[in-house]
């Protein structure tokens, strides 16, 4: 519980500076289009599930990125999110990201991303 609270105050944290800065952040198309789910899947006894994936930073600045992801059991109902911070990914480099679940969920999952938000270095 504690993890997931300091992975979303560091998501905030991303979210703030670009409210902050004004400009050098992005969570439209162009964030989203950096990061790829490679991963989705829950503990079949039940559990938090997990997602993971890669960022490739296409802008042209060093960029933090905040991940944030929902996941659906197989009926397609919402079993909770999880969010994902990074701290720096350098231009054209990738980097690895995941994310945990917060709510406990058996069986199957598939993983949506929610919102991506980039913060460019100044």
């Amino acid at each position: 519980m504690i993890k997931l609270q300091k992975r979303r105050m560091a998501a905030l944290a991303v979210i703030g500076a670009c409210v902050v800065a004004g400009a050098g952040c992005s969570e439209s198309k162009s964030a989203r289009k950096d990061v790829t789910i490679a991963k989705c899947e829950a503990d079949a006894g039940g559990g938090k599930p997990t997602a993971s994936g890669t960022i490739v930073n296409h802008s042209d600045k060093t960029s933090r990125y905040a991940v944030h992801v929902k996941f659906y059991d197989s009926s397609g109902n919402a079993v909770g999110d999880g969010i994902s911070t990074v701290a720096s990914v350098d231009p054209d480099e990738t980097a690895k990201w995941d994310a945990k679940g917060t709510v406990d969920a058996k069986g199957p999952v598939t993983c949506k991303l929610d919102d991506v938000t980039r913060n460019q270095s100044i």
